[in-house]
């Protein structure tokens, strides 16, 4: 593994200025879409940051759509493997010289006011007070155009049972985090497939750390064909069933019993989705062998799905007894 911590250009910024903000961006195979992240941290109204792009073992043209970039706040860290996303920001963090830490997907945007407003919100705390910040997002389906508006406000301070009850933005993109409070609780947990994300955020709210809510959207949320980790169904499975051993006990006690189980039905169900976007798609291809061997596992968590459901019916039914 190799680590340039290059910067990447010629401009006029002071290459050796300790910035206010670490920008990080992780990427895999993504020099079509780069560029418009790239530019999106580029056209901020707030300059005191430095982005750091951690280029993940990409076999692609990343490299060169990186030297296209003159602005020397730029740095890039460059593996010869591919380790995953949370490896990838994890490096990112511990390379960062902000004292906070924002974070960037390399498929998503930013619109150009997303650090100023979040820093304006966050100057006057102190350490001891709002540790993480937060905005909103729109979803973007790039196969449709179809653009989603969100459909809850954030809350502030203690976060946790807000958390745990599902009222979080779904992209890592959207968050900013104090660097100290990341090396406290240790990252992003590299040993999970899917889902390390809101593990970290519910690590730092355990921990006692405040969020600050900037409840305007921010962040452009793209989905598009290239698959991200998160639609790997056996990913999903397996951060499904890691989530739940570690914060299933946590989560009925915050939200109840019912609570609980609509998670898992919501869960279950958005996994069952990705498998059956994988079957139809060997199907597509003409790998029927592959798409029978989903099947098994598909039938499985159908049974849960099931299970799920009946178990919301039926604290409803005890709630409405009590």
């Amino acid at each position: 593994m190799t680590d340039s911590g290059s910067r990447i250009g010629h401009g006029s910024a002071l290459p050796d200025a300790i910035p206010s903000v670490s920008v990080v961006v992780p990427t895999y195979n993504r020099a079509a879409l780069l560029g418009r992240a790239v530019k999106s941290v580029l056209a901020q109204t707030f300059k005191d940051y430095e982005l750091i792009v951690v280029d993940d073992g990409s076999t692609d043209d990343t490299q060169e759509v990186l030297r296209e970039f003159t602005d020397q706040r730029i740095r890039t860290l460059r593996s010869d493997v591919n380790q995953g996303a949370p490896r990838a920001r994890n490096r990112g963090i511990q390379a960062a010289r902000g004292e906070w830490v924002a974070f960037l997907d390399s498929d998503d945007e930013w619109l150009p006011k997303r650090l100023e407003l979040q820093m304006e919100r966050l100057a006057h705390q102190g350490p001891s007070e709002a540790a993480v910040g937060y905005c909103l997002f729109q979803a973007h389906e790039c196969r449709t155009g179809k653009v989603v508006q969100p459909v809850h406000t954030l809350a502030q301070d203690d976060v946790l049972k807000h958390l745990l009850g599902g009222r979080w933005p779904k992209t890592t993109s959207a968050f900013m985090v104090r660097r100290g409070a990341l090396l406290d609780v240790g990252g992003f947990d590299e040993s999970m497939p899917c889902g390390e994300d809101i593990d970290l955020w519910l690590r730092l709210a355990q921990k006692g750390y405040r969020y600050s809510a900037c409840n305007e959207v921010l962040v452009l949320w793209h989905l598009h064909p290239q698959a991200r980790l998160s639609q790997d169904p056996s990913a999903a499975v397996q951060g499904f069933e890691l989530f739940a051993q570690r914060w299933g006990g946590v989560m009925w006690q915050s939200i109840g019993y019912g609570g609980y189980c609509r998670w898992r039905l919501r869960r279950t169900r958005h996994i069952l989705g990705l498998f059956w976007d994988s079957v139809r798609g060997e199907m597509r291809q003409g790998n029927f062998g592959a798409a029978l061997r989903c099947v098994p596992t598909m039938l499985l968590f159908w049974s849960r799905w099931i299970s799920a459901g009946l178990c919301v019916i039926c604290s409803g039914w005890r709630s409405r007894r009590q």
